[in-house]
């Protein structure tokens, strides 16, 4: 492995650097993921005659749709781990390469063990709080819009119903931008959760509070690199799957579906996620040791102790 070269980056270097780790260490990130990304192959099977009476227009039978729910709610606790314990190895993998050392998917997979419920913890605790907060925010949104509406009403019993429409038009676009924005802004403060409570081996509170505290004055920079990354992601995803749900959409026309397309469709969405999957997630890794560079000094602190310890063994774990 080359040495690692440890300074602040600019939006564009931080990106630049994203992809090209990605695409020196593809098999191992593409391997790791690819393991949550086999568990949606089930999903999409079971679900797939669900979306075909939906597009054919049939209505599923009552035993199909309750057995669906049951499917659903019981394959969504059984990802949310397996796909947590993908997070965890994919940023263990990451900040194992980006500092130089050599790392695989099973040596990945095994720094996990023993964190998998603080992952799930701190993953279940980031998203509850935002989603709180977007609660609250589209309260205080309904709030402004109900008076702004009442004001108008009142308003526009002299004037053209036709004006007032408009008015009502904008700040409604207007007040589901801010309430978008704010809630992305405040979902932010919890981008680096993962990275915090793994590298530095903290609690799920005490994670969330180091992301705060690492992310504040940063938050720019976090959403056009999570923005640009969640679009390549959900474009591979697209490539892969695109051509099959196509070919759903010309199936729908005689009412059949060939059962080898709903195998060719989970089998490529699950290729899709795991080439694509990790891109995110590097992109996290790297901000968050970006942002301890630039906070913290450290890359001095990873020099220093380079210089204090004898060369590392191959699968030596770096410090963090």
């Amino acid at each position: 492995m080359e040495p690692p070269e440890l300074r602040p980056l600019s939006l564009g270097e931080l990106l630049d650097r994203t992809f090209r780790l990605y695409r020196n260490q593809f098999w191992l990130f593409a391997g790791i993921m690819a393991i949550p990304s086999a568990f949606s192959i089930p999903f999409a099977i079971v679900m797939f005659p669900m979306q075909g009476a939906a597009i054919t227009g049939a209505k599923p039978t009552s035993a199909l749709a309750a057995g669906t729910i049951l499917f659903i709610v019981f394959f969504s606790c059984l990802f949310w781990i397996v796909y947590s314990t993908g997070i965890g190895a994919t940023t263990y993998a990451v900040s194992e390469t980006y500092l130089g050392q050599q790392v695989t998917v099973r040596g990945s997979y095994g720094k996990v063990r023993g964190n998998i419920w603080r992952i799930i913890g701190v993953v279940f605790l980031a998203w509850l709080r935002s989603l709180g907060m977007l609660l609250l925010m589209g309260v205080g949104l309904a709030v402004v819009l109900a008076i702004s509406f009442g004001i108008m009403g009142v308003a526009g019993r002299g004037t053209s119903r036709a004006v007032v429409g408009v008015i009502a038009g904008i700040i409604i676009v207007l007040a589901y931008l801010a309430w978008l924005g704010l809630g992305l802004l405040w979902a932010l403060r919890y981008a680096v959760c993962v990275p915090a409570l793994l590298l530095e081996n903290l609690g799920v509170r005490a994670a969330l509070r180091r992301s705060v505290q690492l992310t504040r004055g940063r938050k720019w920079q976090l959403l056009v690199a999570i923005v640009l990354c969640a679009i390549v992601a959900y474009v591979g995803v697209i490539v892969f799957q695109g051509p099959f749900f196509v070919s759903m959409m010309f199936s729908a026309r005689t009412g059949q579906f060939p059962e080898w397309l709903s195998y060719v469709f989970a089998l490529s969405g699950a290729i899709g996620g795991a080439i694509t999957g990790p891109v995110l997630l590097i992109a996290l890794v790297l901000c968050y040791y970006d942002t301890r560079i630039r906070k913290e000094a450290f890359d001095l602190q990873f020099m220093m102790s380079s210089l204090d310890r004898p060369a590392p063994a191959p699968n030596t774990p770096s410090p963090a």
